[in-house]
Parts: structure tokens; C-alpha cells; sequence
């Protein structure tokens, strides 16, 4: 399941921890090592994306997960948000609140005979400016002193979202997480590329991780979806990321070029939408229609006429998914499927 594009803080987070082999490290790293060890991990899968209010989707991303609790039929929820911001969010905790009441409304419309609610873990990543500084608590948004939440507290609804505060974490630190070597790569690269007064040199130190996931099934694609991050997020220069992929080899160059294959043909395909029909679905349509002929061309070669049409006429939410896909796809075929 891909998330829809919204930006590039967007984009390799959900590329990245919408599956779940990756996500897995993330999610044992934040809960209490007692619930970690209850869960059967191989049972994990992403259930929804995308669910906190669209309004706030310009500066949040969210994934929803579920996984087997005790070896049973039961399930726990785990909902694992990432807050790009560039300062905390004073009412996080009220943003958790409204998603899990979305997600519990869902879960009610799908299961009309149950009579209770799965538990659902809130937890957040964010890689804010100066850390975070916010409320944890939903209790600290009410206005009532100790003394009467406390009297009233069974009565008043209350949590705390567990926080990866991606700021206070140290690259090293980063580095060593018990989670797969393309997770450790893109926490640091949400760290630290937007922030770094040198992040080239910062990003050469991770060598030997750049290398690991260049190895793995689907590396080139992988490395890929980073390195765009990369040109993106950080003042690095294209020619500088380009010398130090050179030094990783063949697969290295050809991980450069994918990242910056995508972005020069959204940039050109964005500039005509845009000049064609401004602020219109649209143009809109039209410039992702054409980004995404020009990624399946560069990735597949000729791309069929009937394929051709297909995309043309395809909805936003359509072309948004297979765009996402090109990034892991093996087939021309498997982009397109419903």
C-alpha cells in the first residue's frame, strides 16, 4: 500500500516505512519492551494510510498498522505519525485523538457486530527544529489544575503518544538502531538534511549504509528514492551527490540518476500543468500523467500505446498511486494493477 505524494518529507517516509520489514524497528524501538515481546512481528501489515484530517496533510504523514497480540485472533493497532514541521505542534495529542476516533469509526463500519475496540497505540516522529517542546499528554490541553483532573480524571478522556524525537538522537546513535540499514539511513537523512551546514560530508559517513542498501533486493530503486530525498531536502548540490555515488559503483551512478531523473521530469511536467491550467484537476491530471510516462519510459522503455492512454485518462488518485509504485515496481504491468 503506497501513500499518496504530498512532499519529499512525505515521500521517503512513506516509501520507506509503509512497509512493514522496514517499519518493524521503528515501532520496537517505541513501544515498552513487554508489549514488543507479546507481539507476533511476523503478523504485521499496514492497514490505512493517510487518515489524520487532510487539512493538516501538508505538514504530518501517518501510517496505520495492526499486528497479533499473544499468539490470538486479538490485535493491537499501532499508529505511527511523522510531524515535519519545522517547530512541534502545541496540539498533537488533539490531532491523535481525532485520527484514532477516525480509525475506530472505520473499524466499527467494518465490523458491525463487534463489541469492543481494538487498542490503538499512538506514536509520533518528528524531526522538529530545536526538539520537542509540546505536550505529550492530552491532559495538558485541558484547563484544570492537578488537584481537579485528578478528581475528575475518570470522567475526562487522557493518553500519551510515545515520541522518537529525532533531534535529540545523535547520528551514531541513529546508526545503531536495531532496524533495517534503509530505516537508519532515512531518519538520519529526516535528522539531518534540511538542517546540516554540511550534510555531504555528513552523508559520506554513512558509507558503509549507503553500500548496504545499494545490496539489498530493490537497491537501486531504494537508494534512489534517498538520493532524491537528499537533492530535495538539503543545499547539497546534484554534481556533489553524483561524485559520491560514483564511488559506490555502477548501481551507485544508476541510483543518482533515478533520483534525479524523477525530479527533473516532475519539474518539467509540473512547469507545463502549470502554464497550461493553473490551480485546475486538470492540469493537475495532465502534468502527473505525463511525469508518470516519463518515469515508466525511462524505467521500462517504449511504453505500449494502449498503456499510453490508459494513463491519460486515469483518475489523480490513479496517477498518484503508480507513480509511487514506479519507485519499487519490476513490471511494466505490476505499476498498472488494480
Amino acid at each position: 500500500m503506497m501513500l499518496p505524494v504530498r512532499n519529499h518529507h512525505d515521500r521517503l517516509f512513506g516509501h520507506v516505512f509503509s512497509q512493514p520489514e522496514h517499519a518493524e524497528g521503528e515501532l520496537r524501538l517505541l513501544l515498552p519492551a513487554e508489549v514488543s515481546a507479546k507481539l507476533d512481528w511476523s503478523t504485521l501489515r499496514v492497514e490505512r494510510t493517510h487518515i489524520i484530517d487532510a487539512k493538516l496533510a501538508e505538514r504530518r504523514t501517518d501510517v496505520l498498522f495492526s499486528v497479533r497480540l499473544d499468539g490470538r485472533e486479538r490485535e493491537l493497532y499501532l499508529y505511527l505519525l511523522l510531524e515535519h514541521q519545522s517547530s512541534p505542534d502545541h496540539w498533537m495529542a488533539l490531532r491523535l485523538l481525532g485520527a484514532l476516533l477516525r480509525i475506530w469509526e472505520d473499524y466499527l463500519s467494518k465490523n458491525a457486530g463487534a463489541k469492543k475496540l481494538p487498542a490503538i497505540v499512538p506514536m509520533v516522529v518528528t524531526h522538529a527544529d530545536g526538539g520537542w517542546s509540546s505536550p505529550l499528554t492530552f491532559r495538558e490541553l485541558l484547563d484544570l489544575d492537578e488537584a481537579t483532573f485528578d478528581e475528575l480524571g475518570a470522567h475526562l478522556p487522557d493518553f500519551t503518544f510515545l515520541l522518537d524525537d529525532l533531534s535529540s538522537a545523535r547520528a551514531e546513535d541513529l546508526h545503531g538502531r536495531s532496524m533495517t540499514t534503509l530505516g537508519r539511513l532515512t531518519l538520519f537523512c529526516l535528522k539531518r538534511a534540511r538542517s546540516s551546514g554540511d550534510f555531504l560530508a555528513e552523508l559520506a559517513r554513512w558509507r558503509d549504509s549507503l553500500e548496504d542498501v545499494l545490496a539489498a533486493p530493490n537497491g537501486v530503486a531504494a537508494l534512489g528514492a534517498v538520493l532524491r530525498y537528499v537533492l530535495e531536502a538539503s543545499d547539497v548540490q546534484p554534481e556533489e551527490v553524483r561524485d559520491l555515488t560514483k564511488g559506490l559503483g555502477p548501481k551507485g551512478e544508476e541510483a543518482f540518476m533515478t533520483g534525479a531523473q524523477i525530479l527533473r521530469a516532475e519539474g518539467e511536467a509540473r512547469g507545463r500543468a502549470e502554464g497550461k491550467a493553473e490551480g485546475k484537476a486538470e492540469g493537475k491530471a495532465e502534468g502527473k500523467a505525463e511525469v508518470l510516462l516519463r518515469l515508466l519510459q525511462l524505467k521500462f522503455g517504449v511504453v505500449p500505446e494502449p498503456v499510453a492512454a490508459r494513463v491519460h485518462s486515469a483518475s489523480l488518485a490513479d496517477l498518484d498511486r503508480w507513480v509511487e509504485r514506479v519507485i519499487t515496481a519490476t513490471t511494466l504491468e505490476s505499476v498498472l494493477a488494480d
